[in-house]
């Protein structure tokens, strides 16, 4: 294959932390795959959302992923038009024409400039970040960085993949052929050819690759970097759509031989569920917490919950960004009438909100310091952030604490690990917890803890005082309200992170202070 003459650019961007790791192999006794709410931090979806970028000017909201008509945040930054919109997860890429701005909420709300999209350049969203790609050329985009490649033949489909790299689907001399580039490298650290030129999907955290298997029946995972080929399933015809429920448990795919849509666990690649179709299905995406997904057959949208023999229809027009499905079974739909929340019963409820906006499925990436007291605004992060600056000089720094996004529980104060002399507690919610690393240093587990947040875990930090008197400082994954629910997150770490994990219970204070 003649490889690419530009260089692979890397562009660092800053004041964002690092990319999310890596998927292991799951143990014998994996549970059951995460669903619905449960798949997303602890038993809250508060940091979970919906941001609404206006097309024609204006300032960004964050919606309630619960409530589409409610409003959670309400930015500052006028934004301008906007004629296309991508979700990074705890970011978006922001286009007019070919023009292209990153756009974060926190911890400053803020536009950085990003490389011109490739002319004609088309959008390939990914679990990792998204790509523009256009002929050779492809832009590789995450919330943290951008990479550039001329692959040197046409490119069928591309995603940034974990460690930076770049991962592609492209028509090479002899077929089409894999390729992965190192980060900054303009040619091809590995390539291999395959006999299909697509679908394809990333999943294992950007690490695999699924294609269409060799004879054309089923599907075949390729490992990342080293692109060697996996496991596999027969799945009854090719492969015309292909996507990765959020947890990276399950792969959805839909056969272009015949109509139908199958569900498959991608650990050990059995069928959990399939359905018969009218039409084959041309585009499939997954919901937000992985329960329902919406599918598109070049003319109707449909909905299905993950593992179900039936497909719903959904009313409305099929848009970039609409419709989505929500946690519950909802999906939210764009109709002649407006906006509208379709119920599993069939019912569409009317919802507040500008139907002509980008709606995009969004995690907010950064936790507001707020005062540890119970004392707390209930109604928009803008209203915390203005009372954070009325307490700055009167809270001592040991009495900050941390709030996800949206309202505060009306819950007692609790404390966060063993008392230290001249330093207030902050809380910690009762419940039990994924202690995913233990030290001495605070801020050994910064690293950690900013790429358990990226991947939807809601993470605390508990001090605690040992028989020495030494102070340590253990990273707490939770709370869930049952011991194994911990257990459950502590096998999705070990498997998807490599972290051997262990249970904490944090008892009520008062039910621990009683006599």
């Amino acid at each position: 294959m003649n490889r690419a003459t530009l260089p692979a650019a890397l562009l660092l961007l800053p004041g964002i932390g690092g990319v999310a790791g890596a998927c292991g192999s799951p143990p014998e006794d994996q549970p059951d795959p995460i669903e619905g709410a449960a798949l997303v931090s602890g038993s809250s979806l508060e940091r979970y959302g919906l941001l609404v970028i206006p097309r024609d000017g204006g300032v960004a909201q964050f919606r309630s992923i619960e409530s589409p008509s409610t409003v959670r945040w309400t930015g500052r930054l006028s934004l301008g038009s906007v004629t296309a919109a991508h979700s990074l997860g705890s970011a978006a890429v922001l286009q007019r024409g070919r023009q292209l701005r990153l756009y974060t909420t926190s911890p400053v709300e803020a536009e950085t400039p990003l490389p011109d999209a490739p002319a004609d350049g088309r959008w390939i969203a990914s679990p990792a970040g998204g790509a523009f790609v256009s002929g050779e050329r492809i832009l590789a985009i995450t919330p943290t960085r951008t990479a550039e490649v001329s692959a040197g033949g046409a490119v069928h489909w591309a995603a940034p993949a974990a460690g930076d790299r770049v991962v592609a689907l492209v028509e090479g001399a002899d077929g089409p052929e894999l390729a992965v580039w190192e980060a900054g490298e303009s040619q091809p650290a590995v390539t291999r050819t395959v006999d299909t030129s697509g679908p394809v999907a990333l999943a294992g955290w950007g690490r695999t690759v699924v294609t269409a298997s060799e004879d054309g029946r089923g599907l075949t995972e390729w490992s990342v970097p080293e692109l060697e080929p996996a496991e596999g399933t027969e799945i009854g015809g090719a492969p015309s759509a292909l996507a990765i429920s959020p947890s990276q448990h399950r792969v959805f795919a839909a056969s272009i031989d015949r109509p139908r849509f199958t569900v498959i666990d991608r650990y050990d690649w059995r069928e959990v569920g399939s359905s018969r179709l009218e039409a084959p299905l041309e585009t499939l995406r997954p919901g937000m917490t992985g329960d329902r997904l919406v599918a598109w057959d070049g003319a109707n949208a449909w909905s299905a919950m993950a593992g179900d023999a039936g497909l719903d229809a959904v009313p409305g027009e099929w848009r970039a960004d609409l419709p989505l499905a929500l946690p519950g079974g909802a999906v939210l739909v764009s109709t002649e009438s407006g906006l509208g929340l379709l119920r599993p019963d069939g019912g569409v409820a009317a919802v507040e909100g500008p139907a002509d906006a980008w709606w995009l499925p969004f995690r907010w990436g950064r936790r507001l310091p707020v005062a540890s007291a119970a004392v707390v605004p209930e109604d928009t992060l803008e209203d915390a952030e203005e009372a954070l600056d009325e307490l700055a000089d009167s809270v001592p720094p040991g009495r900050i604490g941390l709030l996800t996004v949206g309202r505060t529980s009306n819950r007692r104060a609790q404390t966060l690990g063993d008392p230290v002399p001249g330093d207030s507690l902050p809380e910690l919610p009762a419940g039990f917890y994924a202690v995913a690393q233990s030290s001495r240093q605070l801020d050994a587990l910064e690293q950690v803890r900013q790429l358990l947040d990226r991947s939807g875990y809601s993470t605390h930090v508990l001090r605690r005082m040992d028989e020495a008197s030494d102070i340590w400082y253990r990273l707490l994954v939770g709370p869930y309200e049952t011991r194994p629910d911990a257990a459950g997150a502590a096998l999705e770490l070990q498997r998807e992170r490599g972290i051997d994990a262990w249970i904490h219970e944090e008892e009520d204070p008062v039910t621990r202070r009683d006599p």
